[in-house]
């Protein structure tokens, strides 16, 4: 009896061996990957385009008419982070949102250079469309974008709307051992894929209140994120980071220090990647403009997802009060 049951433990433990074998190596051959074409056929919906600056193809939504609004998103996200918040400002401004390389739909065949290059396209991508001035909405890495960008024209840049900006490297944070032995098994076997419930367990550790995510958003993370290829282009833009940007003992405080154009900070208390200590700091580093902070105490790294009624309106109102004298 004892030996039947060994050899049926035994046996069991061998399918389930092979199995997880086999799953790694089909994973590992790309064929868990969504296609890029399926993709940006499901997720370049109206009004999204793409526009070519030089040989980066962009992937842009623009809406509305009236002063001109640039959003940024962060790192691993793209475009649709903004969805509320721009259907709220294009009743009243021009909104115009792009997936900066390597994330969402846009393509870039370039090596990534890290944050300066996106700076560099953007630079590119304003003269092209005959952009004069304008307000950058940034979060996290976008905000940090934003920032070397106003830095370096300031002539153009007529507000700065930040969400949870790191203007240093991160600190180190700790998720939860779900994400972690997904992370490992990423770095280490899967390089090129990671499946629907690391990022329904990520998103829902980067939001102050998990019930908060919506299915939705789940899917287009996961979407986005997994077409082939994307991952080896995200570790190249990481690395290009480390040596352009978070290498320097100051991060981005030298722009920092540099930007004259008023800005809205806006944090969430709970995050936690970017923690709430790190706002007296990042406010410090703008000797030559006035900062307006706006804390949330139950929201995480996305305050535009989590809460973005509230967080939109704040917005608006800040935008509104630079437009003041070009509104109706």
């Amino acid at each position: 009896m004892i030996k039947r049951i060994l050899k049926w433990v035994s046996g069991t433990l061998l399918v389930v061996f092979l199995v997880f074998i086999g799953v790694l190596v089909s994973m590992r051959a790309g064929m868990w990957n969504p296609a890029f074409e399926d993709v940006k056929q499901k997720h370049a919906i109206a009004p999204s385009k793409f526009v070519k600056v030089g040989d980066t193809t962009l992937h842009v939504r623009d809406e509305g008419e009236g002063p001109v609004i640039i959003m940024l998103h962060s790192s691993m996200t793209n475009l649709r982070i903004y969805d509320d918040w721009a259907n709220r400002l294009k009743t009243d401004y021009r909104v115009i949102r792009i997936d900066w390389p390597p994330y969402g739909l846009t393509t870039d065949p370039k090596p990534s250079i890290g944050m300066p290059g996106v700076v560099a396209l953007l630079e590119k991508f304003v003269e092209q469309e005959g952009l004069d001035k304008f307000t950058l909405v940034g979060s996290s890495s976008g905000s940090t974008i934003s920032v070397l960008y106003a830095a370096s024209h300031p002539e153009q840049v007529r507000a700065l709307a930040l969400s949870t900006l790191p203007l240093s490297a991160p600190p180190t944070s700790e998720p939860p051992f779900i994400v972690t032995m997904v992370q490992y098994f990423h770095q280490n076997w899967v390089p090129n894929y990671l499946p629907r419930f690391y990022y329904e367990s990520s998103l829902g550790w980067l939001y102050g209140v998990s019930s908060r995510l919506k299915p939705e958003t789940v899917t287009w993370y996961y979407e986005t994120n997994n077409t082939p290829g994307k991952f080896a282009q995200v570790k190249q833009y990481y690395q290009a980071n480390v040596k352009a940007v978070w290498s320097k003992a100051d991060g981005a405080g030298k722009e920092a220090a540099q930007v004259t154009a008023p800005i809205l900070l806006q944090w969430g208390d709970i995050d936690p990647v970017l923690p709430i200590d790190l706002v007296p700091g990042a406010v410090a580093e703008f000797e030559n403009t006035d900062v307006k902070v706006i804390h949330y105490p139950d929201v995480g790294h996305y305050p535009m997802l989590e809460l973005p009624d509230e967080t939109g309106k704040d917005l608006k109102d800040f935008i509104d009060q630079i437009h003041a004298q070009e509104l109706p």
